[in-house]
């Protein structure tokens, strides 16, 4: 591929590479994407366990409000399942202090949950809440005990980061994003890599696996490759994220590398009955332990086997996640929560996006300053290099951030 020129270069098959090259392809560009990895989807990445069932390693949910991402399911034929995100007071659970009980039974629970979503709804997209922080609002909204463990496990769960590293503009850009009863909506039947792997298809011999960048040359265009050899393009697109872009990229700027990222993973275990049910629980946990947020992933999948998804979240859901021995603890957890478990605990599924080379972290969550700081370098061009991704959007952190930004960097390149 030595000296190679293209009209376009997209460095990153994820979903924001690939919606990136769909719309550059059909304006009739010459188009490669260069994908590190043996596989397209980047942090959409599904799990297929024996008997069909599967599990998301990534990027699990779309919301209804997520119309770019439904509009590409309705164009591949994609089925998607219905749910509802809204917690059971009495089939969830509060693991806290070594003692699981039904979240009903904490009685400052409820009229606490209520003042911290009135307090975060009252929250602005605007320079005012830049340099605050969730923990700020925790704080001053001086919530019991029980009611802190609680919902700083909701923080670290959307946001992959502690209260205190999420600023409050950005809370109120999630928020603001978020319709009551579209949150959390939907799967996709067969798992939600289905919408890249059916991208990809359309682009075809365009998308290069297996292939690795090591550096990036802005005003050049230039694109080397870790064989050593060079490409050139009219444009080059970086849709990696931002930790991973800092060393590709010597000249990134500052700003940009300040960005914040949550870290943790994702360890999913499929069980031979769903044990949770015999219980009246509905799997989900919220613990003030490092293994976090428990939920069963197959709550719109049939069958008698079940599969619990544990998030690892923050800096101590992180620590626990690289753990070779994490899953069988968290299998040891699930047995101490619903005694019975552990022997019914079949393949174990282990993801630990912090140290994937390709990741380097799980998705962009902006500290007090950095949205402002950050938001001229991820939209302007860099000589012949445009940034694409999740942090590059309104919709930061999801599926819907990553596509809508792909779009709009190839109409701004096409146009």
């Amino acid at each position: 591929m030595g000296g190679m020129s293209h009209d376009v270069i997209v460095i990153g098959a994820g979903m924001a590479g690939l919606r990136c090259a769909t719309d550059l392809v059909a304006a009739g560009l010459d188009v490669v994407v260069l994908e590190a990895r043996d596989r397209v989807g980047g942090r959409v990445w599904s799990h297929h366990f024996a008997n069909g069932q599967g599990c998301e390693r990534g990027a699990e949910f779309i919301d209804g409000t997520h119309t770019e991402v439904l509009s590409i399911a309705r164009e591949l034929d994609l089925t998607l399942t219905e749910r509802s995100a809204d917690l059971d007071a009495r089939a969830t659970l509060v693991d806290a202090g070594g003692r699981a009980v039904p979240m009903y039974l904490h009685a400052t629970l409820a009229p606490d949950w209520v003042r911290w979503e009135a307090a975060v709804a009252s929250l602005r997209p605007t320079d005012e809440y830049e340099h605050g922080t969730l923990g700020d609002v925790l704080h001053d909204l001086g919530l019991s005990v029980m009611s802190r463990v609680v919902i700083g496990r909701d923080v670290r769960t959307e946001f992959m980061l502690p209260p205190e590293e999420v600023s409050q503009r950005f809370a109120a850009q999630v928020v603001v994003n978020q319709v009551h009863g579209e949150r959390e909506r939907h799967r996709v039947v067969g798992g939600n890599d289905l919408l890249a792997k059916g991208l990809a298809e359309r682009l075809a011999h365009r998308v290069r696996l297996g292939v690795q960048v090591s550096s990036i040359e802005a005003d050049a265009g230039q694109v080397t490759l870790a064989d050593g050899s060079v490409l050139t393009a009219g444009a080059v697109v970086a849709t990696v994220p931002l930790p991973v872009l800092s060393r590709l990229w010597p000249d990134m700027p500052v700003e940009l590398g300040a960005v914040g990222y949550g870290i943790g993973g994702k360890i999913s275990v499929q069980f031979s009955r769903r044990i949770w049910l015999d219980y009246s629980r509905n799997g989900t946990v919220l613990s003030d332990r490092s293994w976090g947020h428990l939920w069963e992933t197959t709550d719109d999948q049939p069958g008698d086997t079940g599969v619990l998804t544990s998030l690892l979240s923050s800096h101590d859901g992180a620590a626990f996640v690289s753990l070779p021995e994490a899953p069988d603890r968290v299998v040891q957890e699930i047995d101490r929560i619903f005694p019975g478990a552990k022997g019914l605990a079949g393949e174990r599924v282990h993801t630990d996006w912090t140290n994937d080379p390709y990741s380097l972290g799980a998705y962009t969550c902006f500290g007090p300053g950095q949205w402002s700081a950050s938001q001229s370098a991820l939209h302007s061009r860099h000589g012949r290099l445009w940034l694409a991704g999740e942090h590059a959007d309104g919709f930061a952190g999801f599926m819907e951030g990553a596509v809508r930004s792909g779009a709009r960097v190839a109409a701004r390149i096409t146009a």
